[in-house]
């Protein structure tokens, strides 16, 4: 795949090749152990418990023999404080009310203020997830003996060929150990279809399915494709792909290995190189692995808060296309009705549009909007809680 998407970096990480050169560098061969504490330096430079002798080795190297009278001063920079106060306004005097150009300035200030709103929220979009430390009673992890990768997702896209659609929106971010299976990740990985399959409901929008479908899917990373064959009804989506792949002179051997027998220490891949995750059908995702360093001492030492959802993308509603207000709940295809196809509507414009006493109006097929997945997001954090 690199003949056609060229990376940008050339290196490959090796995930259990990396955690032993990371091992290496931290305990060296004249070392029996990480160094972790003063008490564990004083121990390799043979100090014993002599304190006063590594306070003063201490001294010697502090930062603050750096500097010098002839230093240039530096101003403390505080950017949550501005540097200029801008006076307040102050109430609109009755008897100034009702001249037009004080509203004027009153109504550009105003609009201004807005603006400046929507821009901040414009950048902030995503929310991080508080970490409990009462759910970290129980660390059953050793630091510097695991390697953390950071995985982010994105949120599904349509492409055509030849066609710029954008950049990908942000959607999850998990913290994943080495240790793990992929499996564990996939489970971890929230996405409304789900919550599918979705049936035609314009005839009984009262049905619910109960029949239990197989969920497969894969991860393709690097030049592998790791299926989950867990269920023995799964299908091997990369079977095709796999073999349109061998009809291409650009793309070399993929090959195939089993998700739930992978552990995310025998991968190997590049850094910001986009990967694919793909499940229910045709829903495709794209994602990166943004990092992969040594689990260290600050971060969650207990396993079975891994994955671990770092932050997600706040969910975007999607406003009905007949009044423009309401949120859609349904989904509106093949209409002889609607200048849009498909058609995102709420519940009262359904029923006033395209029923009459219960009866469908016209022709069309009805489908459920997927849920929010701020709302699955919060569902989660309170049995998390719990």
């Amino acid at each position: 795949m690199e003949n056609i998407y060229y990376p940008r970096t050339e290196k490959i990480v090796s995930v259990w090749d990396a955690l032993a050169e990371f091992q290496q560098e931290l305990v060296p061969d004249r070392l029996n152990k990480i160094i972790d504490s003063d008490h564990d330096i004083m121990e390799a430079m043979g100090l014993g418990g002599n304190n006063a002798e590594f306070d003063k080795l201490l001294e010697t190297v502090d930062v603050g023999h750096l500097s010098s009278a002839k230093d240039i001063p530096v101003r403390p920079f505080q950017p949550h404080r501005p540097t200029t106060v801008r006076p307040k306004m102050g109430e609109m005097p009755s008897k100034a009310a009702r001249f037009n150009c004080v509203q004027r300035v009153f109504e550009r200030r105003n609009a201004k203020d807005q603006r400046n709103i929507d821009v901040k929220l414009r950048y902030n979009r995503h929310k991080y997830m508080e970490r409990k430390q009462d759910l970290e009673l129980v660390k059953d992890l050793v630091p510097f003996h695991e390697m953390l990768l950071v995985v982010r997702f994105y949120e599904p896209f349509k492409y055509k060929a030849g066609r710029r659609l954008g950049h990908p929106k942000f959607s999850q971010e998990y913290y994943v150990l080495s240790s793990q299976y992929l499996t564990e990740l996939k489970d971890a990985i929230f996405c409304h279809c789900d919550s599918g399959p979705y049936y035609e409901i314009s005839e009984n929008r009262t049905t619910e399915s109960t029949e239990s479908l197989p969920k497969p899917g894969f991860f393709f990373i690097h030049d592998t494709f790791y299926n989950d064959f867990r269920d023995e009804a799964n299908h091997d989506y990369s079977a095709e792909i796999r073999k349109w792949a061998e009809r291409q002179s650009l793309i070399g051997e993929l090959k195939t290995k089993r998700m739930e027998e992978t552990r995310f220490g025998d991968l190997k891949f590049r850094l910001g190189y986009p990967q694919l995750y793909q499940h229910q059908g045709n829903c495709e995702h794209l994602f990166v692995v943004s990092d992969c360093r040594l689990l260290a001492t600050s971060d969650i030492l207990t396993r079975a808060r891994y994955p671990w959802l770092n932050s997600y993308g706040l969910a975007r509603d999607v406003p009905c296309n007949i009044c423009g207000h309401c949120q859609a709940q349904y989904i509106v295809q093949n209409s002889n009705r609607h200048i849009f196809d498909p058609a995102y509507i709420c519940e009262n414009c359904l029923d006033t549009y395209h029923y009459k006493d219960g009866q469908k109006i016209g022709e069309f097929d009805l489908f459920k909007f997927s849920l929010m997945m701020i709302r699955a997001n919060e569902d989660e954090e309170a049995s998390t809680s719990q």
